[in-house]
């Protein structure tokens, strides 16, 4: 009995041990020494917990709302400019350096309409015959309708009929039906400018574009174009002017409070709330929250730009290298452009997509056209040696002779900070073989250059760029063939030059 009451006693000091925490501990983390106190966090740890749990919170949200924020700073911009709810702006000259829209080219005519729902009710678009690539897009990026060229009438003339969300009344016939998921929605429509189609034939089409509430049919009123002309000859600039700090918070409230809710951003909203962003009630946060917030808008913004210009995320299904070996890159990673994978939705993608670029089309979809038809893009951030591509310096880059085109081809330049056309003394942004006239190299081959400087006798070949501001290009294929598509030809790495 003795023995069995020793070995008893042991077992349950044994236990004993096993089970109780220890009274004090410090736990290292990524937040550096954490300490608790029979397993719960000292008054100190608690508040250490909350400040990261809330910046994390914040920081998420910064990932989640990029594409609807370059839209609501795409809508302020056109409230500036004059544009009022269903009119319309229109880059008669093509896109100017000033023009801060996201990515675009120098080689279309654009016209973007601007549509609240909210404040208007159904909405009427006609569209006459006419060779526009054209769609509307809603607050977060997603292609509502495409048409033109690219929609269900090929270019031959569009009725269409645009639906509130949640609308459930009678819908009459005649229409194409447009049923959009947000308030706001925008469209994007381009002509191209080239043999047939000069600037002052696509002012005339825009024209004859209407855009009126339903319940004007019968006398619709006419639709106002404010026509943005190029700054350097006394037009409009545009700027984005995306705010930073507790401004920028301001806008995501706004956003929120403004906007539809759909079930696939309930749990991020939910995030969010605690912080003080959250549908009907004032956005206020205190001394503590503030630094937060702005520390957190300050770290999101970095994160979108190491994966705009370094992507990692790539979809199953994506390629994106372009031409492996090089720094040219695929600039569409969203393998759908309604943003909605198989099991999720491509916020990472979204994000890094929409911080480059404004509008979306169910025609951008990464697929292959038809030898001939389309547009493909390529992206490259580095040169040759894995360097960011930086104003101070010079670059060259050889584009092979006989780019497989039906159409053209064109390379523009942007600025990292705007991601808008580059701003230099220049005033130009764009090369394209159609508008200037290159210097060619004897096997048919062009040499491009970018650098603050003009290279002697090639002005015609250069675009300048700015001291202390790092840019990209885009190059565009119009119409890409056969040798697109095989790799037969393929771009080379921008070189810098002495």
């Amino acid at each position: 009995m003795r023995r069995s009451s020793c070995y008893r006693s042991a077992s349950l000091i044994a236990f004993a041990l096993l089970i109780a925490p220890a009274q004090a501990e410090t736990v290292q983390t990524r937040l550096g020494p954490v300490e608790v106190d029979h397993g719960l966090p000292i008054p100190a740890t608690r508040q250490k917990l909350y400040d990261e749990l809330d910046f994390q919170r914040a920081v998420q949200g910064v990932i989640w709302a990029e594409p609807a924020i370059n839209n609501a700073l795409f809508q302020q911009g056109m409230v500036k400019a004059g544009v009022p709810n269903l009119g319309a702006m229109v880059y008669d000259k093509r896109m100017q350096p000033g023009q801060e829209t996201l990515t675009p080219n120098q080689s279309v005519i654009y016209l973007y309409d601007s549509i609240n729902l909210a404040d208007t009710g159904p909405v009427v678009h006609i569209v006459p015959e006419s060779p526009i690539n054209a769609g509307f897009f809603d607050m977060w990026m997603r292609p509502v309708l495409d048409f033109g060229t690219v929609g269900p009438n090929k270019g031959k003339g569009d009725r269409i009929l645009i639906l509130p969300p949640g609308y459930t009344a009678v819908v009459p016939d005649g229409y194409l039906v447009a049923r959009p998921k947000t308030n706001q929605i925008f469209s994007i429509t381009r002509l191209s400018i080239k043999e047939g189609m000069t600037e002052e034939k696509a002012l005339a089409l825009y024209r004859r574009m209407q855009t009126y509430r339903l319940a004007d049919a019968a006398n619709p009123k006419p639709k106002t174009l404010v026509l943005m002309g190029d700054p350097a000859q006394g037009g409009k600039q545009f700027r984005m002017n995306r705010p930073a700090g507790l401004a920028y918070w301001q806008m995501v409230h706004q956003l929120i409070d403004s906007e539809t809710i759909e079930d696939r951003d309930r749990i991020t909203l939910g995030s969010l709330a605690p912080i003080g962003i959250e549908r009907g009630k004032p956005f206020a946060p205190d001394a503590r929250m503030q630094k937060i917030l702005i520390d957190a808008e300050q770290v999101g913004k970095l994160m979108m730009v190491n994966e705009a210009f370094s992507p990692r995320t790539i979809p199953d299904g994506v390629e994106k290298e372009l031409y492996p070996g090089t720094h040219w890159e695929n600039i569409q990673l969203l393998p759908s452009m309604t943003q909605e994978g198989p099991n999720s939705t491509y916020v990472a993608g979204r994000m890094i997509g929409f911080y480059q670029a404004n509008g979306a089309q169910f025609a951008w979809d990464p697929k292959d056209y038809p030898p001939g038809f389309g547009q493909k893009y390529a992206a490259a951030y580095q040169d040759k040696a894995g360097d960011w591509l930086k104003g101070e310096n010079s670059y060259r880059l050889r584009i092979p002779a006989n780019v497989p085109v039906a159409d053209f081809w064109a390379l523009t330049v942007y600025d990292i900070e705007t991601r808008a056309l580059i701003e230099a003394p220049q005033h130009r942004a764009e090369i394209n073989p159609n508008v200037n006239k290159l210097k060619m190299n004897a096997d048919g081959s062009v040499d491009l250059y970018f650098g603050p400087k003009t290279p002697a006798g090639l002005e015609s070949n250069w675009v300048q760029t700015v001291p202390g501001r790092a840019w990209f290009p885009y190059f565009r294929w119009y119409g890409p063939t056969e040798a697109y598509y095989d790799k037969r030809w393929a771009l080379p790495d921008i070189e810098r030059v002495n």
